[in-house]
C-alpha cells in the first residue's frame, strides 16, 4: 500500500512540476498565446484587426525586395555562366 501512495505522489509531483516551471503570461520568456478563430483556425499572435497599419509588409517594400532579389539572381546566374564557360571551355568545345 505504501508503494502505491509513493508512486501516486511521485506521479502527481512530476505531472505538476512542468506546469509550475513555466513563466507567467506577460513576462519575458513566456510563450505568446495564439489566436484561434471560431472555426478552429490558428492565427499568428498580435494584429489581425484588418487595419493596414498592422501589416508587416507594404506593397512598395515587397516590390522593391522582389526587384532586388531578381537583380541578385541575375548576377548569380551571370557569374555561374562565366565560371562554367571558363571551366568547361577547356574540356568541351561543343558538338
Amino acid at each position: 500500500m505504501s508503494r502505491i501512495v509513493a508512486l501516486a505522489s511521485l506521479a502527481l509531483l512530476l505531472g505538476v512540476a512542468p506546469a509550475l516551471a513555466q513563466p507567467a503570461p506577460g513576462t519575458p520568456g513566456a510563450p505568446v498565446p495564439r489566436n484561434i478563430t471560431s472555426t478552429g483556425v490558428t492565427k499568428p499572435p498580435g494584429g489581425g484587426g484588418g487595419d493596414k497599419g498592422s501589416a508587416p509588409y507594404s506593397r512598395a517594400s515587397t516590390e522593391a525586395d522582389m526587384a532586388k532579389a531578381q537583380r541578385a539572381a541575375a548576377a548569380r546566374d551571370k557569374a555561374w555562366d562565366s565560371k562554367m564557360r571558363t571551366t568547361m571551355g577547356s574540356i568541351c568545345k561543343g558538338c
